[in-house]
Order: structure tokens, then sequence, then C-alpha cells
């Protein structure tokens, strides 16, 4: 067996980064083989079995794995300064070496210009000093530790003027090479223990942001004298990004504690299926946990103990439920500084979720909640199809706090229109109940009813029964009263299926006039809650001096200034039984 070749190695062939997950020979075949683990699952051919015998298992949930010959070359690894060098130095050098006469002139655009700014910008690259944004994803990255890491952080106690970093014999490589870092991405790279990743950080004073995505870590312990200087060291890093790298979440937290004073912290795509108790910094504001396997919000019940949490990003999960019961929804609440709750892309399919996020975010003010099957296939309560855009209106009527919506701002407008659209679509599910059905069966499933009743007034309902058998002749047909300036009355029967434009050639040849010059204006049963506002805010003329007959303003005596809002019908091939609600309607007709 080749040196150095272990179970958790990290390896590259060709840039394609793997772990080696098993040592050892394969029965039925000659000599010895790695099982490795892809981080590309395409990439693998089985789960580490072969021939019904298992070798090795893949930690992620998926056949990533292969067999591959120690003799196999792989790609050879980098230190930290020859990935900078390899990355930001490497073509000025090359360039370097190049003598005036053999340089090409550039051209953009067909225009030859001067190379010195390009050189200038170059150098600036080279100076690897004064870099503050490092990227050195991708590079086959590592940093073997030897006993003098160890010795040196081991060494060391609070309040101790000693820095581990001035140990004899202690590499200071990374911090005498670019010791103003602000931003390090180390992601997809060959690092094997998180100790690795802390001893760069120590070396970065300045650090405020590390990424380390799709490492694969076969060791994240770190000894307690170790953890206490590295909290005392990292205090100044406030965006830690852990993504793809299938630690589990105790790994996860244990890694989040030694940066005390992060803000920000990212874990998507780690396979979770769930949280346990393990604590994070109380200073994080933000979680990102896209791409993981919740079901329901209580799975993650553990972050109701951050204090200062203002968003949390779920987006790409199975999330369908508060809680696996409902006696356990009233105890999933989070604390009331979480404003802003990222939703979109999961299971959510029934309005009683919609409806309980309220209780269960009691700060939340901003949602993103689009590409949910509740919004696929939506339909008003009798059976009309109702678009994504409708959804979002009614999302915005049953959750009174949103300020913000699929990163789109509620105006008062907004909220106006969604409320009133909201309670008529009530009005119309309890309409539509049989008679000896009681209204509360329907409205013990809205929670804002009576707050918006109190609101807007409550609508006026007419019970019209259960909605007739769909395939009846009757279920087909609409009964349409046409009215024309009081001179006109005719009631017709006409099919669903009939467009605007069937309708206005009827009345047309009724009336004797061109169809096109017609104008068809359905009257609802629904106040126009809107023109009675505005009507509100101008006030109706009185006459401060005139007879007390109850018209001035506050006197309830007065005639009432409510009005039925009003749609008109616009001319195409729009069937008439989407735009008319129930199965007769008021149409006024006017000629233009």
């Amino acid at each position: 067996m080749a040196d150095g070749l272990y179970v958790g190695r990290r390896l590259s062939y060709d840039g394609h980064l793997c772990t080696v997950r098993y040592v050892g020979t394969v029965q039925g075949t000659k000599g010895e083989w790695l099982g490795v683990e892809w981080d590309e699952p395409s990439r693998g051919k089985h789960s580490g079995e072969h021939n019904g015998v298992r070798y090795f298992a893949c930690a992620r949930r998926a056949a990533a794995g292969s067999f591959v010959r120690p003799s196999r070359p792989f790609d050879k690894p980098r230190s930290v300064v020859q990935a900078l060098e390899h990355k930001y130095a490497s073509e000025v050098d090359a360039r370097s070496r190049k003598t005036a006469a053999s340089q090409s002139a550039i051209q953009i655009s067909g225009k030859e210009v001067e190379e010195v700014g390009f050189d200038k910008i170059r150098r600036r690259l080279a100076d690897l000093e004064e870099l503050r944004v490092v990227l050195l994803d991708g590079l086959a990255v590592h940093r073997p530790l030897t006993e003098v890491f160890e010795r040196a952080w081991n060494s060391w106690a609070p309040g101790s003027v000693r820095d581990p970093l001035e140990q004899p014999g202690r590499p200071t490589d990374v911090r005498d090479t670019c010791p103003k870092v602000l931003e390090l991405d180390l992601s997809r790279n060959l690092f094997e223990r998180w100790a690795e990743i802390a001893s760069v950080c120590e070396e970065l004073p300045d650090l405020r942001s590390l990424r380390c995505d799709g490492n694969r870590f076969r060791d994240t312990s770190i000894s307690a004298t170790a953890r206490r200087y590295f909290e005392s060291r990292f205090r100044g890093v406030q965006l830690l990004s852990l993504e793809d790298t299938l630690l589990s979440w105790t790994e996860l937290a244990a890694t989040a504690r030694l940066y005390t004073g992060i803000t920000t912290f990212a874990a998507s795509c780690n396979d979770l299926r769930t949280l346990d108790t393990s604590a994070l910094p109380h200073t994080i504001t933000t979680i990102t946990l896209e791409d993981n396997g919740f079901e329901s919000l209580a799975d993650i019940r553990s972050l109701r103990e951050l204090p200062n949490l203002q968003k949390l990003v779920l987006r790409n999960n199975q999330i369908s439920k508060i809680s696996s019961t409902p006696s356990a929804d009233k105890t999933t609440t989070f604390q009331p500084s979480l404003k802003d709750v990222d939703l979109s892309h999961n299971a959510i399919a029934s309005w009683p979720f919609i409806d309980a996020l309220h209780r269960t975010f009691p700060g939340q003010t901003a949602l993103r909640i689009a590409h949910n099957p509740l919004f696929h296939n939506l339909r008003t309560p009798d059976g009309k199809p109702l678009t994504a855009d409708d959804g979002y209106i009614l999302t915005i009527g049953r959750l009174a706090r949103l300020t913000s919506l699929n990163y789109s701002a509620v105006t008062p407008k907004d909220r106006l229109n969604a409320e009133t659209y909201y309670l008529s679509q009530v009005a119309l599910a309890v309409s539509l109940l049989p008679h000896d059905v009681p209204a509360a069966s329907v409205l013990t499933q809205h929670p804002r009813y009576a707050e918006l009743c109190a609101e807007y007034g409550e609508p006026g309902i007419t019970r019209t029964g259960p909605v007739a058998n769909p395939n009846a002749l009757a279920a087909r047909l609409m009964r349409l009263h046409l009215k024309a300036d009081g001179r006109w009355d005719m009631t017709i029967e006409v099919p669903r299926r009939f467009s605007v434009y069937t309708i206005q050639g009827l009345v047309g040849k009724k009336l004797g006039l061109p169809p096109g010059k017609l104008r068809l204006i359905w009257k609802t049963d629904e106040a126009d809650v809107v023109a009675s506002v505005k009507q509100k805010e101008v006030g109706e003329p009185w006459d401060s001096d005139g007879d007390d007959d109850g018209a001035g303003p506050g006197n309830a005596g007065g005639a009432s200034s409510d009005k039925m809002r009003e749609v008109e019908l616009v001319a195409g091939t729009r069937e008439i039984g989407t735009w008319v609600d129930g199965n007769e309607g008021v149409i006024r007709v006017e000629a233009m």
C-alpha cells in the first residue's frame, strides 16, 4: 500500500475531490483498492458495496462511492501560501520573465491599448501583503499540523502574555504573507481537521469573514486549552459558513462556538433532519439552513433560544407543518427579535400553516413563501381557479403584520385590497353552506375574520345552499339580469363557457347596436370599501346651519354612503363564468 493513504484522507483527482473511506482488498479482484466517496455524488458508482459485500458507507445519503487503485496519481496538495502564490502571483511571475520584445500589444474592440495599466493591476494583486479578500476555493489546499502547533496552543493560559505564534519553531507563514486579510474563502479543499482551519485563522488578526464550504472534516475536536485560546483569538470574525460539510449539528454548533462574535452563520446542504439542543453563540442574528431535510418548524425548535436572531432562511427543505402534533404547535414559538423568515421552495400545502406563522414567529414582518404546493392549484370556495398572485394576496390578508412578502413591500393599499378580498372569500364560503350547517364551521378556519369585520364591517351573506352537481345542466348555465338605463330589462340563461364577446353579440342584437359599442358592467354584492374610505376621508357635503336631519358628520341617522363594487367585463374571449361569482348576476349595459 502506498504511504500516506488512510481512511479519512482527502484526495483530489483532476480537480474532483473525494474522501478515502476504505483501504484494502475487494473480493474477486487482485491487489488493493481505495474505497472513496466523491464530493460530487454524480461521480459515484455505488454506496460502498460490491457483489453484496459492504466495504464502507458514504456520509451522504447517495451512491457516491467508487473503488480506485492506490497507484492512480492524485493532484499534488498545496499549502496556503502556495495557493496564494498560484492564484494571485503566478501570472505576474510568468510575465516578468518575458522580454519587452516578446510582449504583444493588447487590443480592445480592435484598438491597441497600452499594457502599463494591466501590469499595475497585476502587480497590485501580486502584492500579497496588501490583500484584503482571499479566495482559495478548489485549489487542493491542505495544512498538516505537527506537534509544534499542538504544543504552542496547549501551553497558552488565559491572561498569558506569551503568544502561541511566538513559540520556537512555530510556523507563521500565513501571517508573514498576507496579514491584512478580512475575508477568507477556503471552500472545497483538502482540510481534514478543523484545527487546520483554526491554525490559519489565528494568524489573521483582522479576519471578519470565513467560508469553509464543501470540506469534509474527519475530526472537529479541539483540546479545552486550545478552545479557550481560539475563542479569545477569533472574536472579530462575524460571518462563518460551513455549508455542504456533512457535519452533524453537534459538530457544527461546537465549531461555531469558537467564533464567539459571529452574527451570520450558514449551515446549508448538510443533510440535517433535526437540530439537537447544542447551543450557538447568542450574538447570531442571521442563520441560513437551506437545502437540508427539515419537515416541520419543530425540527429547528432549539433556535428559539437565540435572543438576537433576526433572519432565518429555510429555503429548499421539506417543511409542511409547524410540528408533528397540534398540541406541540403552541410550544414552537421563536423570539420576537426574529423578523424575516424564508420558507420558499418547501412543501407547504395548507392555509392553517400560514395562519399559524404569526403565532410561531410573533415578531415576523417579512416572509418569502413562493414555490410551495399551496399556490399551485388554488381555487375560490365555489371552485374557480386562482393564480399564485391571488394566493399571495390572500397570504397578506391572513397575516396582519407583514410589511414585505417575497421581497416586495406591502403598501397600505396592498393591505386594504388584500384584506377586503380575503373577507369576501370567507363570506362566499359561508354563503355556499347548506342552510342546516352553522357558519362557524367555516369561520373557525379564519382566525382574522372577527378582526376584519371590526375593521371593514361584516359582509352581507345570503345562503345559496350547496353548489349544484357540476355535471348537471344547471351547473353549466348562468342567469344574467341585463339592465340598460332603467329603460330595458332582460333575463337570459347562457352557458358559463360563453365569452364576453358572445354576450355582447346577444345584447347588441337585442338592442340593435354593434357589439363593439356596448359596455357590460357587473354589479357585485360586495361593498366598495375603497370608495367608502375615500368618501369618509373627503367628508360628506353638509351645511352646519341646515336642519338637524341627521345628515351631518357623526350622525348615525344619515343616509348610508356605502356603494356596491362594480366590475367592467372586458371584451375578449374570457369565459363569463370566470367573471361573475355564483350562478347569476346583474349586468348593467351602457352604450359607448
